[in-house]
């Protein structure tokens, strides 16, 4: 044995040992496991939670952190697919020095961060790196742009009866195909997923521990990503092979808990939205892929694959699409917030599905051309007509009004004066579709707490105990339209007609007559012998509103029920509380507003309620400042 080539590595790298450290790799030859050292972990985990944080990095850093990665991928078969995604982002910002990195690459270092914590953690069996010499099983799998896929299985080092299967492709992705969204070479690969998880239905999951299987394809694209793990230039092909990673990391027996979680977070995510907005990104959404089908039918509904010039060609084509109205029959002009809307389905969608905004610029705001389109189409657009508050006196009629005798105008007039003195929102109240989800919850005769000074009142008292006594009433709502939960809202008794604690008061005693069920709506009222419990609409209120202004001819104050709604009555009692000299950030927490959209309603109608102002104003007493008291004096004079 000839002399050692350096003294210096002998002495330090050349001692026997079960552990080595080797470029990084910490193997234990003992376990025949492979982890890293802390000191790789903890430089590559902070260089990752550093670009996560800034968003906007250094095209170099992420470079470098692009080939950490790759070698980490020797280790971490599951992370492979990822970096596919990272080398076409790479690729499309190649000529830039600074990159803003969007939704996907967060969640991708996220993703990452992940797998290195569990590779410190959990170091890796060399069994789950290398093949075996003899493949477990081994078939054939191929699939047709035509028809569906198919394969067959037979034993190798394992015994097993052959095994034939075929799949039909369904009505979409027989259109995706002929739209060419969808390419051979990933239906080849989706082919060879499934031809893994047939074999895993088939066969004992003991035998596939630690074993290899061999399948033969003959799609020389479809194998190469196979082999690698990796494509740099199909989303659809990344996606499926991070499924086939995860056949090897995640086991049999847990993969029903692991699909369960998937759909959680799935319905999770859809649920995070109201009802309406989710059918509405789907609804514009299906436009777009009908236009492209239409106008552009050699261009696919994802953009992320397109250079930004066409990117915004293709949107501001739409856009002009949408403006037109020709999504619709009657191909009437629509506003420029359905145009923003329609732009917005699509990136939501693109996000949604891990791709980037393709709406946005190299700072992740909305592109500058599209600003401008939008801001042009604003400026042409009619002024807004929004719908004028509701003075004091439409309330003070609907109560002296009210029928004794007929319970579902009772319950309209008691709503009218709640709405208004709690500012309440007309879905807080009001019956609306069953099936429809909705973030607002209703109040509920267990939101409602009746008041005696510091006392709490029994709302089962009897109706004439109850007015004499109560005081104050709150109102406790457990969901609303901003999100914001179980926030209250208290107001005290007037004594007079309009009383909004006498009409608490009625509402919970007709409710208590006929039910105990604490759930039950206030909107709720019980009519006929058999006493049927029916709601309050939206259209209920509205009717009862107009109807009042029609009767009391406050068109004289240009106020007609065209200008009437719902939603006058919110703005109704916001505009007394500012003409009654409340402050309006008190103004703005009664009425749970989150923003001082509010102050709309004040400003444009103020005018209407602004008789003798400038008189009262004219009439200041002179100002205290004394430098100016003889120049004002002389003027008076």
């Amino acid at each position: 044995m000839e002399d050692p080539i350096s003294i210096k590595k002998l002495a330090s790298e050349g001692t026997w040992s079960t552990t080595k450290e080797v470029l990084g790799w910490l193997l234990n030859g003992q376990q025949r496991t492979v982890s890293i050292t802390d000191q790789k972990f903890q430089k590559i985990t902070s260089q990752i939670s550093t670009l996560r944080r800034r968003r906007r990095v250094p095209m170099k850093d992420l470079v470098k952190l692009q080939g950490k990665l790759n070698w980490l991928s020797n280790a971490i078969v599951t992370g492979k697919p990822l970096l596919g995604e990272l080398d076409m982002f790479l690729h499309q910002h190649r000529h830039q020095t600074w990159v803003t990195l969007p939704s996907n690459i967060l969640t991708l270092l996220q993703d990452w961060h992940l797998l290195i914590q569990q590779l410190h953690a959990r170091p890796i069996s060399v069994h789950e790196l290398l093949p075996t010499s003899t493949p477990a099983y081994q078939g054939w799998a191929d699939a047709s742009t035509s028809w569906g896929a198919g394969g067959v299985w037979f034993g190798a080092a394992q015994p097993l009866l052959p095994i034939v299967w075929s799949l039909e492709w369904p009505p979409d992705i027989i259109q995706a195909i002929q739209r060419s969204h969808i390419s051979i070479n990933t239906l080849e690969l989706f082919t060879i997923l499934a031809h893994h998880l047939v074999l895993e239905a088939a066969v004992p999951t003991a035998t596939l521990h630690h074993a290899s299987v061999a399948i033969w394809c003959d799609n020389t694209t479809a194998v190469a990503w196979a082999n690698k793990l990796r494509s740099s230039s199909c989303h659809f092909a990344h996606r499926i092979l991070r499924l086939l990673t995860l056949l090897d990391t995640v086991p049999t027996a847990k993969r029903n808990a692991a699909k369960a979680l998937f759909i959680a977070a799935t319905t999770a995510t859809s649920h995070g939205v109201i009802a309406a907005t989710e059918s509405e990104r789907f609804r514009f959404w299906t436009h777009w892929q009908n236009f492209l089908q239409n106008t552009f039918p050699m261009h696919q509904p994802i953009l992320s694959n397109y250079p930004l010039p066409t990117r915004l060609a293709l949107l501001g084509a739409f856009a002009a699409f949408i403006r037109a109205g020709q999504h619709q029959p009657a191909n009437k002009q629509v506003s420029a917030q359905t145009v923003l809307l329609a732009l917005r389905a699509i990136s939501q969608t693109h996000m949604l599905d891990g791709q980037p905004d393709p709406l946005a610029d190299e700072k992740g705001q909305r592109h500058i051309i599209l600003k401008r389109q939008i801001e042009n189409y604003r400026r042409h657009d009619p002024s807004p007509k929004r719908k004028l508050a509701l003075p004091h006196i439409a309330i003070k009629y609907l109560n002296v009004t009210r029928a004794d005798n007929n319970p579902r105008y009772q319950a309209i007039h008691d709503l009218c004066t709640i709405a208004w003195f709690y500012l309440l929102r007309v879905g807080e109240y009001t019956q609306t579709t069953q099936t429809a989800r909705r973030r607002t919850i209703q109040f509920r005769l267990e939101d409602v707490t009746l008041w005696n000074h510091t006392q709490v009142l029994c709302s089962t008292l009897p109706l004439q105990t109850l007015l004499s006594q109560c005081t104050a009433a709150t109102l406790r709502i457990s969901n609303q339209k901003n999100g914001r939960r179980n926030q209250v809202i208290h107001q005290e008794a007037t004594r007079d007609v309009t009383c909004p604690i006498a009409a608490i008061i009625r509402r919970v005693h007709h409710i208590r007559q006929h039910t105990s069920d604490p759930t039950t709506m206030l909107g709720t009222y019980f009519t006929g012998h058999k006493h049927v419990a029916k709601q309050v609409t939206v259209t209920d209120i509205t009717t009862a509103l107009k109807n009042t202004v029609q009767v009391l001819g406050l068109a004289r104050y240009n106020i007609t029920p065209a200008d009437i709604s719902s939603h006058s009555l919110r703005a109704g009692g916001a505009m007394a509380l500012h003409l009654g000299g409340v402050p309006a950030h008190t103004i703005k927490i009664l009425g749970r507003w989150s923003s001082d959209t509010f102050l709309i309603y004040i400003q444009e109608q103020i005018t209407g309620f602004s008789a003798g102002l400038s008189t009262q104003m004219s009439s200041t007493p002179l100002t205290p400042n004394a430098a100016i008291q003889p120049t004002l004096r002389l003027l008076n004079s």
